[in-house]
């Protein structure tokens, strides 16, 4: 919509500008229940929006914004629904598998001597009467996994909702993508004239932003998915193939943030080895510590480039303050906003830096 130059006074620009501020903010506000949409629908648009240029020298907009809509769903939305399909199928069957793994447990000889010492510790701790046994540690495991899978299937639950709503959403992401892909260009330039510090610092802020979501999205969760894959097929070739969708979803999840997948896959491999499964845990740890953990140092300095890069103390902040806001968005969001946050540091401290006393 196309509005005829209009004379204003300075009063009257003054308060087009208060109420542009607020209509921009009851905007955010009336569209916020689908944040979600189209903060993911912003990301693939991101990806996808150079694959959409190359197609428009041959095609028309239109069609150009529909292959690279069927391309989107084809490379990313359609694989990460069947991964959490089968992780849910396996999911219902975990408590069955975990007793029946549990049940032909053999401690031997180092995981006896490990009770024993358990046993040992705990009894010379004052007021503490708790004694560890096999029948114990079997039982806490197929415990922890039952409330796993509940969990997991809860959360699984109220992502999709019921078939009415992700039909819905799934028709918003379509509108909302390709209206991104055709008038993404536009928007951005929208974004630059309303932002008061001028359209240099909104290019900076936008390349920042930029920077961020592509090495979070091309490299963070591509690394992730490289080191959950690796992790998931290793327990799958020792003798674990009924868990192999459920592991990869849980150590690619721990791979986004710095720790790593190491949380939970050393302790399980320590757990294997005092249960008998000595060489199958070897193997587990060897190939977390040789290969897992050298696949961040290949393929992060390729995937991600150094505008996107934070010190790892406060990516580790600022994915866990994402999730805590946002949900599983948050991974994306958060180091998003955290570079941001340190762009507008940096230049204020550029801005207002003393220039250096010249020598007489």
């Amino acid at each position: 919509m196309k509005v005829s130059p209009v004379s204003l006074s300075a009063t009257q620009k003054k308060s087009l500008s208060y109420a542009t501020g607020v209509a921009v903010v009851a905007g955010v506000y009336f569209l916020w229940s689908f944040f979600n949409i189209v903060v993911v629908a912003i990301i693939m648009a991101l990806l996808f929006t150079p694959l959409y240029r190359r197609l428009g020298k041959k095609l028309s907009s239109p069609s150009a914004a529909g292959v690279t809509l069927i391309v989107s769903l084809l490379a990313v939305i359609v694989p990460v629904i069947i991964v959490f399909a089968l992780a849910t199928v396996q999911i219902k069957n975990l408590s069955s598998n975990v007793t029946e793994y549990v049940s032909t447990v053999d401690f031997g000889r180092l995981g006896d001597r490990v009770v024993a010492s358990t046993n040992d510790v705990l009894d010379s701790i004052p007021f503490v009467e708790t004694t560890v046994s096999q029948e114990s540690i079997t039982s806490t495991i197929k415990t922890g996994a039952s409330k796993f899978g509940t969990a997991f299937l809860g959360f699984m639950s109220s992502a999709v909702g019921s078939v009415t709503g992700f039909i819905t959403a799934s028709i918003m992401y379509i509108f909302v993508f390709l209206s991104l892909l055709r008038h993404g260009e536009e928007l951005l330039g929208m974004g630059k004239k309303l932002n008061p510090l001028g359209e240099d610092i909104s290019d900076m802020y936008i390349s920042r932003a930029a920077a961020m979501i592509h090495g979070t999205v091309n490299g963070q969760f591509v690394i992730a998915l490289v080191q959950g894959f690796l992790g998931a097929i290793t327990f799958a070739l020792v003798g674990f193939p009924q868990f192999f969708f459920i592991l990869f979803l849980v150590f690619s999840a721990l791979s986004v943030i710095p720790l790593g997948a190491g949380i939970l896959a050393m302790p399980l491999a320590v757990v294997m080895i005092l249960f008998g499964n000595v060489w199958q845990g070897i193997v587990i740890l060897l190939e977390h510590l040789i290969v897992n953990t050298n696949v961040d140092n290949i393929l992060r300095p390729i995937l991600v480039s150094k505008e996107a890069r934070l010190d790892p103390a406060l990516m580790l902040l600022s994915v866990f303050a994402g999730i805590r806001f946002f949900g599983f968005l948050g991974i994306v969001i958060g180091p998003t906003f955290m570079i941001l946050v340190v762009t507008t540091i940096s230049l204020y401290l550029e801005v207002h830096k003393k220039p250096k006393a010249t020598q007489p």
